[in-house]
């Protein structure tokens, strides 16, 4: 059973919001059950400071492996389109 509830959201976090309904065929409403789900589901000694921390080392790892792509893509001598 679902229940209304008025949530106030930032613009930003809106448009974000429908841009995932729309890539995923759901609704806002879905979207927005699915995150408080994750949020809940987290455990309570969950801090974001940790989480802050795994993002770093996340785009830092993304970092590395998008230069090393882009050392072996300019390695392959690909002839020009």
């Amino acid at each position: 059973m679902v229940s209304a509830v008025t949530v106030y959201l930032t613009d930003k976090q809106r448009k974000a919001l429908f841009g995932r309904a729309r890539r995923n065929g759901t609704s806002l409403s879905q979207e927005v059950r699915k995150a408080i789900d994750v949020y809940l589901d987290l455990s309570l000694d969950f801090e974001c400071e940790s989480l802050a921390s795994l993002a770093k080392e996340a785009n830092a790892s993304m970092d590395r492996s998008i230069a090393r792509l882009g050392d072996a893509i300019a390695s392959c001598h690909l002839p020009p389109l």
